[in-house]
Protein backbone atom coordinates (compact mmCIF):
# COMPACT_ATOMS: atom_id res chain seq x y z
CA UNK A 1 0.00 0.00 0.00
CA UNK A 2 1.23 3.33 -0.75
CA UNK A 3 1.80 5.77 1.54
CA UNK A 4 -0.78 7.93 -0.86
CA UNK A 5 -3.30 5.55 -0.58
CA UNK A 6 -2.31 4.83 3.17
CA UNK A 7 -3.33 8.60 3.39
CA UNK A 8 -6.96 8.79 1.51
CA UNK A 9 -8.12 5.67 0.88
CA UNK A 10 -6.91 3.05 2.89
CA UNK A 11 -8.21 -0.32 2.20
CA UNK A 12 -10.60 -2.61 4.61
CA UNK A 13 -11.50 0.29 6.04
CA UNK A 14 -15.13 1.78 7.00
CA UNK A 15 -16.38 5.23 7.61
CA UNK A 16 -16.87 6.43 11.29
CA UNK A 17 -20.45 7.23 10.36
CA UNK A 18 -20.97 3.29 9.60
CA UNK A 19 -19.85 2.72 13.46
CA UNK A 20 -23.16 4.89 14.39
CA UNK A 21 -25.15 2.88 11.79
CA UNK A 22 -25.94 5.35 9.92
CA UNK A 23 -28.38 6.74 11.89
CA UNK A 24 -29.47 10.00 10.52
CA UNK A 25 -29.71 12.08 14.57
CA UNK A 26 -26.45 10.57 15.44
CA UNK A 27 -24.69 11.51 12.58
CA UNK A 28 -25.74 15.08 11.92
CA UNK A 29 -25.11 15.38 16.13
CA UNK A 30 -21.54 14.46 15.57
CA UNK A 31 -21.01 16.87 12.51
CA UNK A 32 -22.94 19.91 13.45
CA UNK A 33 -20.86 19.93 16.77
CA UNK A 34 -17.72 18.98 15.24
CA UNK A 35 -18.03 22.01 12.93
CA UNK A 36 -19.44 24.18 15.42
CA UNK A 37 -16.64 23.53 17.29
CA UNK A 38 -13.78 24.10 14.72
CA UNK A 39 -14.99 26.68 13.82
CA UNK A 40 -15.11 28.30 17.49
CA UNK A 41 -11.21 27.43 17.53
CA UNK A 42 -10.94 29.05 14.17
CA UNK A 43 -12.48 32.06 15.34
CA UNK A 44 -10.37 32.13 18.76
CA UNK A 45 -6.72 31.90 16.62
CA UNK A 46 -8.21 34.76 14.35
CA UNK A 47 -9.32 36.89 17.34
CA UNK A 48 -5.98 36.09 19.53
CA UNK A 49 -4.00 37.18 16.46
CA UNK A 50 -5.52 40.14 15.64
CA UNK A 51 -4.82 41.10 19.46
CA UNK A 52 -1.46 39.97 19.58
CA UNK A 53 -0.92 42.29 16.47
CA UNK A 54 -2.74 45.15 17.71
CA UNK A 55 -0.50 44.77 21.08
CA UNK A 56 3.27 44.84 20.11
CA UNK A 57 3.97 46.30 23.84
CA UNK A 58 2.81 42.74 25.68
CA UNK A 59 5.60 40.64 26.88
CA UNK A 60 6.26 37.43 25.93
CA UNK A 61 3.81 38.28 22.73
CA UNK A 62 5.32 35.28 20.88
CA UNK A 63 3.86 32.79 23.22
CA UNK A 64 0.08 33.68 21.91
CA UNK A 65 1.33 32.43 18.01
CA UNK A 66 1.83 29.45 19.65
CA UNK A 67 -1.50 29.02 21.31
CA UNK A 68 -2.65 30.39 17.73
CA UNK A 69 -1.07 26.99 16.02
CA UNK A 70 -2.09 24.89 18.93
CA UNK A 71 -5.53 26.24 18.31
CA UNK A 72 -6.14 25.80 14.87
CA UNK A 73 -4.47 21.96 15.14
CA UNK A 74 -7.38 21.30 17.55
CA UNK A 75 -10.02 23.26 15.38
CA UNK A 76 -8.70 20.84 12.40
CA UNK A 77 -8.75 17.93 14.24
CA UNK A 78 -13.08 18.72 14.81
CA UNK A 79 -13.09 19.07 10.91
CA UNK A 80 -11.62 16.03 10.27
CA UNK A 81 -14.16 14.46 12.09
CA UNK A 82 -16.66 15.29 9.90
CA UNK A 83 -14.63 14.20 7.13
CA UNK A 84 -14.63 10.89 8.78
CA UNK A 85 -17.95 10.09 9.68
CA UNK A 86 -18.24 10.16 5.50
CA UNK A 87 -14.86 9.42 4.44
CA UNK A 88 -12.35 6.66 6.23
CA UNK A 89 -9.00 8.82 5.35
CA UNK A 90 -7.96 8.16 9.08
CA UNK A 91 -4.31 8.68 7.83
CA UNK A 92 -5.11 12.56 7.39
CA UNK A 93 -6.87 12.72 10.72
CA UNK A 94 -3.97 10.66 12.37
CA UNK A 95 -1.35 13.13 11.05
CA UNK A 96 -3.85 15.96 11.74
CA UNK A 97 -3.93 14.61 15.31
CA UNK A 98 -0.03 14.08 15.60
CA UNK A 99 0.55 17.95 14.78
CA UNK A 100 -1.98 18.96 17.25
CA UNK A 101 -0.21 16.84 20.00
CA UNK A 102 2.98 17.85 19.11
CA UNK A 103 1.57 21.58 19.10
CA UNK A 104 -0.23 20.86 22.45
CA UNK A 105 2.75 19.38 24.17
CA UNK A 106 5.31 22.73 22.88
CA UNK A 107 2.45 24.96 24.55
CA UNK A 108 2.53 23.23 27.80
CA UNK A 109 6.15 22.95 28.38
CA UNK A 110 6.56 26.37 27.46
CA UNK A 111 3.60 27.53 29.83
CA UNK A 112 4.86 26.00 32.64
CA UNK A 113 8.36 27.13 31.72
CA UNK A 114 7.23 30.79 31.84
CA UNK A 115 4.76 30.35 34.37
CA UNK A 116 6.98 31.59 37.18
CA UNK A 117 7.58 34.84 34.81
CA UNK A 118 4.14 35.35 33.98
CA UNK A 119 2.86 35.08 37.58
CA UNK A 120 5.40 37.74 38.55
CA UNK A 121 3.83 39.77 36.43
CA UNK A 122 1.93 42.69 37.52
CA UNK A 123 -1.58 42.28 37.90
CA UNK A 124 -4.41 44.85 36.83
CA UNK A 125 -5.01 45.90 40.47
CA UNK A 126 -0.80 46.45 41.16
CA UNK A 127 -1.03 48.16 37.97
CA UNK A 128 -3.76 50.25 39.34
CA UNK A 129 -2.03 51.21 42.42
CA UNK A 130 1.10 51.82 40.48
CA UNK A 131 -0.49 54.32 37.96
CA UNK A 132 -2.10 55.58 40.65
CA UNK A 133 1.15 56.07 42.24
CA UNK A 134 2.30 57.81 39.03
CA UNK A 135 -0.64 59.90 38.93
CA UNK A 136 0.02 60.99 42.70
CA UNK A 137 3.80 61.52 41.68
CA UNK A 138 3.05 63.78 38.53
CA UNK A 139 0.27 65.77 40.01
CA UNK A 140 3.29 66.74 42.78
CA UNK A 141 5.55 67.16 40.35
CA UNK A 142 3.09 69.62 38.64
CA UNK A 143 2.37 71.52 41.60
CA UNK A 144 6.30 71.78 42.57
CA UNK A 145 6.65 73.26 38.59
CA UNK A 146 4.29 75.56 38.98
CA UNK A 147 5.47 76.43 42.28
CA UNK A 148 8.82 76.35 40.85
CA UNK A 149 7.61 78.83 37.54
CA UNK A 150 5.83 81.11 40.45
CA UNK A 151 9.23 81.69 42.38
CA UNK A 152 11.09 82.12 39.21
CA UNK A 153 8.50 84.63 38.12
CA UNK A 154 8.84 86.34 41.37
CA UNK A 155 12.58 86.28 41.19
CA UNK A 156 13.19 87.36 37.92
CA UNK A 157 10.63 90.47 39.12
CA UNK A 158 12.72 91.06 42.25
CA UNK A 159 15.93 91.09 39.99
CA UNK A 160 14.83 93.23 37.50
CA UNK A 161 13.42 95.85 40.21
CA UNK A 162 17.28 94.62 42.25
CA UNK A 163 18.79 95.80 38.92
CA UNK A 164 16.60 98.79 38.54
CA UNK A 165 17.22 100.16 41.99
CA UNK A 166 21.18 99.15 41.74
CA UNK A 167 21.16 101.16 38.51
CA UNK A 168 19.63 104.40 39.85
CA UNK A 169 22.04 104.26 42.72
CA UNK A 170 25.35 103.52 40.68
CA UNK A 171 24.05 106.63 38.80
CA UNK A 172 23.40 108.75 41.93
CA UNK A 173 26.62 107.37 43.53
CA UNK A 174 28.44 108.00 39.78
CA UNK A 175 26.78 111.75 40.40
CA UNK A 176 28.38 111.98 43.60
CA UNK A 177 31.42 111.10 43.29
CA UNK A 178 31.83 113.16 40.49
CA UNK A 179 30.56 116.10 42.37
CA UNK A 180 33.21 115.23 45.84
CA UNK A 181 35.94 115.00 43.29
CA UNK A 182 35.26 118.11 41.82
CA UNK A 183 35.00 119.59 45.22
CA UNK A 184 38.06 117.57 46.18
CA UNK A 185 39.91 119.18 43.27
CA UNK A 186 38.35 122.28 44.16
CA UNK A 187 39.87 121.96 47.44
CA UNK A 188 42.87 121.07 46.94
CA UNK A 189 42.97 123.74 44.44
CA UNK A 190 42.20 126.51 47.52
CA UNK A 191 44.45 125.04 49.43
CA UNK A 192 47.62 124.81 47.24
CA UNK A 193 46.47 128.61 47.05
CA UNK A 194 46.53 129.43 50.05
CA UNK A 195 49.69 127.61 50.76
CA UNK A 196 51.14 129.89 47.43
CA UNK A 197 50.17 132.92 49.06
CA UNK A 198 51.37 132.47 52.72
CA UNK A 199 54.72 131.81 50.97
CA UNK A 200 54.52 134.86 48.75
CA UNK A 201 53.25 136.98 52.21
CA UNK A 202 56.32 135.36 53.93
CA UNK A 203 58.67 136.28 50.68
CA UNK A 204 57.39 139.83 50.51
CA UNK A 205 57.98 140.35 54.69
CA UNK A 206 60.99 138.83 53.73
CA UNK A 207 62.11 141.69 51.14
CA UNK A 208 60.47 144.04 53.43
CA UNK A 209 62.96 143.21 56.57
CA UNK A 210 65.96 142.82 53.85
CA UNK A 211 65.18 146.36 52.76
CA UNK A 212 65.23 147.32 56.13
CA UNK A 213 68.41 145.63 57.46
CA UNK A 214 70.33 147.36 54.44
CA UNK A 215 69.50 150.89 55.91
CA UNK A 216 70.28 149.72 59.29
CA UNK A 217 73.99 150.24 60.99
CA UNK A 218 74.04 148.49 64.25
CA UNK A 219 75.44 144.99 63.65
CA UNK A 220 73.45 143.40 66.53
CA UNK A 221 70.01 144.57 64.94
CA UNK A 222 71.35 143.72 61.22
CA UNK A 223 72.07 139.99 62.93
CA UNK A 224 68.60 140.16 64.86
CA UNK A 225 67.24 140.92 61.24
CA UNK A 226 68.83 138.19 59.53
CA UNK A 227 68.23 135.70 61.78
CA UNK A 228 64.42 136.60 61.47
CA UNK A 229 64.40 136.13 57.81
CA UNK A 230 66.23 132.40 58.31
CA UNK A 231 63.10 131.67 60.63
CA UNK A 232 60.57 133.37 58.30
CA UNK A 233 62.66 131.14 55.06
CA UNK A 234 61.91 128.04 57.36
CA UNK A 235 58.47 128.84 57.47
CA UNK A 236 57.48 129.51 54.10
CA UNK A 237 59.98 126.63 52.79
CA UNK A 238 56.98 124.49 54.92
CA UNK A 239 54.37 125.81 53.09
CA UNK A 240 56.25 124.84 49.78
CA UNK A 241 56.52 121.76 50.32
CA UNK A 242 53.07 120.89 51.52
CA UNK A 243 52.00 123.21 48.52
CA UNK A 244 53.88 120.35 46.62
CA UNK A 245 52.85 117.12 47.99
CA UNK A 246 50.04 114.98 46.90
CA UNK A 247 48.08 114.66 49.73
CA UNK A 248 48.86 118.84 50.55
CA UNK A 249 48.63 117.18 54.37
CA UNK A 250 52.40 115.88 54.94
CA UNK A 251 56.02 116.09 53.14
CA UNK A 252 59.17 114.05 53.36
CA UNK A 253 61.44 115.52 55.97
CA UNK A 254 65.02 114.83 53.99
CA UNK A 255 64.75 117.04 51.08
CA UNK A 256 63.08 120.07 53.38
CA UNK A 257 65.89 119.25 56.03
CA UNK A 258 68.69 119.67 53.09
CA UNK A 259 67.42 122.51 51.76
CA UNK A 260 66.62 124.20 54.51
CA UNK A 261 70.44 123.89 55.79
CA UNK A 262 71.44 124.29 52.45
CA UNK A 263 69.96 127.93 52.54
CA UNK A 264 71.49 128.65 56.06
CA UNK A 265 75.29 128.05 54.96
CA UNK A 266 74.91 130.09 51.69
CA UNK A 267 72.70 132.55 53.35
CA UNK A 268 75.63 132.83 56.38
CA UNK A 269 78.09 133.11 53.55
CA UNK A 270 80.00 130.24 55.30
CA UNK A 271 81.72 128.67 52.05
CA UNK A 272 84.28 127.16 54.52
CA UNK A 273 81.69 125.03 56.38
CA UNK A 274 80.54 121.60 54.98
CA UNK A 275 77.14 120.73 55.93
CA UNK A 276 75.93 117.24 55.79
CA UNK A 277 72.31 116.20 56.45
CA UNK A 278 71.27 112.44 57.09
CA UNK A 279 67.99 111.55 57.66
CA UNK A 280 64.96 108.73 57.69
CA UNK A 281 62.72 108.73 55.29
CA UNK A 282 59.76 110.24 57.35
CA UNK A 283 56.46 112.16 56.99
CA UNK A 284 55.78 115.18 58.82
CA UNK A 285 52.97 117.54 58.52
CA UNK A 286 52.83 121.19 59.31
CA UNK A 287 52.19 121.01 63.18
CA UNK A 288 55.48 118.84 63.62
CA UNK A 289 57.74 120.35 60.60
CA UNK A 290 57.51 124.44 61.58
CA UNK A 291 58.63 123.46 65.33
CA UNK A 292 61.50 120.99 63.78
CA UNK A 293 62.15 123.71 61.14
CA UNK A 294 62.73 126.84 63.39
CA UNK A 295 64.80 124.08 65.67
CA UNK A 296 67.29 123.36 63.00
CA UNK A 297 67.58 126.53 61.93
CA UNK A 298 68.29 127.88 65.80
CA UNK A 299 71.11 125.31 66.05
CA UNK A 300 73.12 125.23 62.55
CA UNK A 301 72.84 128.86 62.63
CA UNK A 302 74.18 129.05 66.49
CA UNK A 303 76.93 126.79 64.85
CA UNK A 304 77.59 128.93 61.92
CA UNK A 305 77.67 132.40 64.16
CA UNK A 306 79.84 131.15 66.81
CA UNK A 307 81.57 127.54 66.13
CA UNK A 308 84.10 128.20 63.93
CA UNK A 309 85.77 131.68 63.99
CA UNK A 310 88.08 131.20 61.26
CA UNK A 311 85.10 130.24 58.68
CA UNK A 312 86.34 126.68 58.42
CA UNK A 313 84.40 123.51 59.91
CA UNK A 314 81.74 120.80 59.96
CA UNK A 315 78.68 121.15 60.53
CA UNK A 316 75.96 117.88 60.95
CA UNK A 317 72.76 117.38 61.09
CA UNK A 318 70.84 114.08 61.84
CA UNK A 319 67.38 112.68 62.52
CA UNK A 320 67.55 109.15 63.33
CA UNK A 321 64.92 106.56 64.76
CA UNK A 322 65.20 104.91 68.17
CA UNK A 323 64.48 101.19 68.63
CA UNK A 324 61.64 102.21 70.54
CA UNK A 325 60.15 103.88 68.14
CA UNK A 326 61.29 107.69 69.23
CA UNK A 327 63.52 110.06 67.37
CA UNK A 328 66.78 111.64 67.99
CA UNK A 329 67.35 115.08 66.13
CA UNK A 330 71.46 115.54 66.27
CA UNK A 331 73.05 118.90 65.31
CA UNK A 332 76.69 118.42 66.05
CA UNK A 333 79.90 120.89 64.77
CA UNK A 334 83.74 120.61 65.32
CA UNK A 335 84.07 124.44 66.67
CA UNK A 336 85.30 125.61 69.45
CA UNK A 337 82.65 124.64 71.61
CA UNK A 338 81.56 126.22 74.89
CA UNK A 339 82.85 127.22 78.27
CA UNK A 340 81.25 126.42 81.69
CA UNK A 341 80.68 130.47 81.93
CA UNK A 342 78.72 130.99 79.11
CA UNK A 343 75.34 131.30 79.60
CA UNK A 344 74.32 129.89 76.21
CA UNK A 345 76.86 128.21 73.53
CA UNK A 346 79.29 130.88 72.01
CA UNK A 347 77.96 133.52 73.99
CA UNK A 348 74.88 135.14 73.02
CA UNK A 349 72.17 137.28 74.30
CA UNK A 350 71.66 135.78 78.39
CA UNK A 351 68.61 133.50 78.03
CA UNK A 352 67.71 134.33 74.03
CA UNK A 353 68.50 131.50 72.18
CA UNK A 354 68.50 128.47 74.82
CA UNK A 355 64.63 130.26 75.53
CA UNK A 356 64.09 129.72 71.75
CA UNK A 357 65.14 126.05 71.55
CA UNK A 358 63.76 125.40 75.01
CA UNK A 359 60.31 126.34 73.82
CA UNK A 360 60.24 125.00 70.40
CA UNK A 361 61.58 121.15 72.30
CA UNK A 362 58.37 121.93 74.19
CA UNK A 363 56.55 122.48 71.33
CA UNK A 364 57.28 119.15 70.10
CA UNK A 365 56.95 117.20 73.61
CA UNK A 366 60.94 116.33 73.46
CA UNK A 367 63.79 117.24 75.83
CA UNK A 368 67.20 118.04 75.37
CA UNK A 369 71.04 117.01 76.07
CA UNK A 370 73.95 119.27 75.07
CA UNK A 371 77.69 119.14 75.49
CA UNK A 372 80.26 121.69 74.57
CA UNK A 373 83.29 119.53 74.53
CA UNK A 374 85.11 118.58 71.03
CA UNK A 375 82.28 121.30 69.49
CA UNK A 376 78.59 121.20 70.20
CA UNK A 377 76.39 118.39 70.45
CA UNK A 378 73.01 118.70 71.19
CA UNK A 379 70.60 115.83 71.31
CA UNK A 380 66.83 116.14 71.03
CA UNK A 381 64.58 113.46 71.69
CA UNK A 382 61.52 113.26 70.12
CA UNK A 383 58.40 111.48 69.70
CA UNK A 384 57.37 110.34 66.06
CA UNK A 385 54.70 112.90 64.69
CA UNK A 386 51.11 111.03 63.61
CA UNK A 387 49.93 112.09 60.39
CA UNK A 388 46.56 111.08 59.12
Amino acid sequence: MSIWDWLLNPAGLTPHGFCLSWAPGLVALHAVSDAITGLAYFSVSASLTYFVRRRRDLEYGWVFYLFVAFILACGATHLMSIVTLWLPVYGIEGVIKAVTAGASLGAAIILWTLMPKLIALPSPAQLQCVNQDLNANIAEKQRAYALLEESEARFRAMNLDLEQRVGEKTAELTASNRKLATLLEHRDTLIREVYHRVKNNLQTIDALIAVQSRRLTDETAINALHELRQRIYAIGLVHQQLMDSRDLKTFDIEPFLEKLTQNLVEAGFQHGVKLTVQSIPLAVGFDFAIPLGLLVTELVTNSLKHAFPDGVGKIAVVLERNDDDKLTLIVSDNGKGRTSAESFPYGTSPGRGINIITGLVNQLKGSLAMSGDNGTHTEIYLSAPVTD
